[in-house]
């Protein structure tokens, strides 16, 4: 199913209100394995409307439309469209009971225009507006399916997920979701490189969903069972990471650090001249082994910032490793905008670097995915 959501009000082009309709729907659309294809924001124009619909129409095979349901003048959504659809508007008899009633409760007189939100398309499924007044649809023509939800979020967002949502999916067929995640690469280059994949997709669906420093991506399939979802979904993710796997971490909920600490199998200590122990914090939170040992934070009398980058490493490693006694040895220096991890082992020191500006706190904040995903690749068992 590929559907377009066009949100209706003038109020959003003027710049008065933010569309988080949209973002809302997508989410809860890809989530069950529908292809949002297109988002339009239109004012309250009827004749734009008309056009906006009539082209996205012979291009999809589902539109929602948001807003644009209300009782004022400005409210054309409903017209517009059983005018396209040459269908009259007709009273949604249970709908007008709960207007009448909600004025009748709050002691005020209702004014006819009031109706006007009790009005539905003639044959189309009447969603209930448990938040509000007016209530949705859902109209089948010519084998395209037209949605309309209310504006306001309060009452779009429940009735998309409670109302409209068991219409979409496919009879006795389950939603399964599997969370992949990845850190040290960017969003652009996840999408660069599985951008085949992306454009074929079907069932799975694919939605790449940039994180804070890192990368996710959700695989969603429908099918009858969760084994059977699970199926689907299995051979997408193998694909997926026999090309970007020395990113990948884990699924679903874990943390990054939490992947590395549950694949550490020797006791190891931290020398930090980056992220102020904040790395060594998010790692201990799940050291439930008690393998990392301690952190040493950077000074300049521990080591001549005037020696070379290799030297300092070395001598920082070393220092730490003595100092607690542990197995391996993590060092980090930055410098000449790079930041360079030290990977002391026994006797042999690995070194990796990274080009990472120093601008704000992004450079300790980065940094500290960039180095725990090299780490897990490093420390864990082969």
């Amino acid at each position: 199913m590929n559907i377009s959501i066009i949100a209706v009000g003038s109020e959003l082009l003027l710049g008065q209100i933010a569309n988080t309709n949209g973002q809302y729907l997508s989410k809860l659309l890809n989530g069950i394995g529908h292809n949002v294809v297109e988002h339009a924001v239109v004012g309250d124009n009827p004749e734009r409307l008309k056009r906006v619909i009539n082209t996205t129409l012979d291009k999809n095979d589902t539109v929602i439309l948001t807003g644009g349901l209300g009782p004022t003048k400005d409210d054309l959504t409903k017209h517009t469209v059983a005018e396209i659809l040459g269908r009259e508007l007709v009273i949604d008899q249970a709908a007008l009971d709960d207007i009448e009633h909600y004025f009748q409760k709050q002691n005020v007189e209702m004014t006819p225009n009031n109706r006007q939100q009790a009005l539905v398309i003639e044959g189309s499924e009447v969603l209930e507006n448990k938040f509000g007044m007016a209530p949705g649809m859902l109209v089948n023509h010519n084998e395209k399916r037209i949605i309309l939800l209310p504006g306001p979020p309060k009452e779009m967002q429940p009735m998309a997920k409670n109302e409209l949502l068991p219409h979409l999916l496919d009879g006795e067929q389950i939603i399964y979701s599997e969370l992949l995640r990845f850190a040290g690469i960017g969003e652009s280059k996840v999408e660069t490189v599985l951008m085949d994949l992306i454009d074929k997709q079907s069932n799975p669906t694919i939605a790449p969903l940039a994180g804070t420093h890192e990368v996710n991506i959700r695989l969603t399939a429908n099918g009858e069972s969760e084994t059977i979802c699970q199926a689907l979904i299995d051979p997408i993710k193998s694909e997926i990471l026999s090309r970007i796997g020395e990113y990948y971490y884990g699924s679903d909920d874990i943390k990054l650090e939490q992947a590395l600490m549950q694949n550490v199998k020797r006791t190891f200590a931290v020398y930090d001249g980056v992220t102020d122990g904040e790395l060594y914090s998010r790692m201990k939170d799940f050291d439930d082994h008690q393998y990392l040992q301690g952190m040493l934070p950077h000074h300049q009398q521990f080591v001549d910032k005037t020696l070379p980058i290799e030297r300092q490493l070395t001598i920082t490693a070393n220092i730490v490793k003595d100092l607690y006694q542990t197995d391996v040895a993590i060092t980090l220096l930055y410098e000449n905008e790079s930041v360079y991890l030290g990977i002391l082992n026994g006797e042999k020191l690995e070194i990796q670097s990274f080009k990472m500006i120093q601008q704000s706190n992004m450079l300790k904040h980065r940094t500290q995915n960039y180095v725990l995903i090299r780490l897990l690749n490093r420390l864990k068992p082969q």
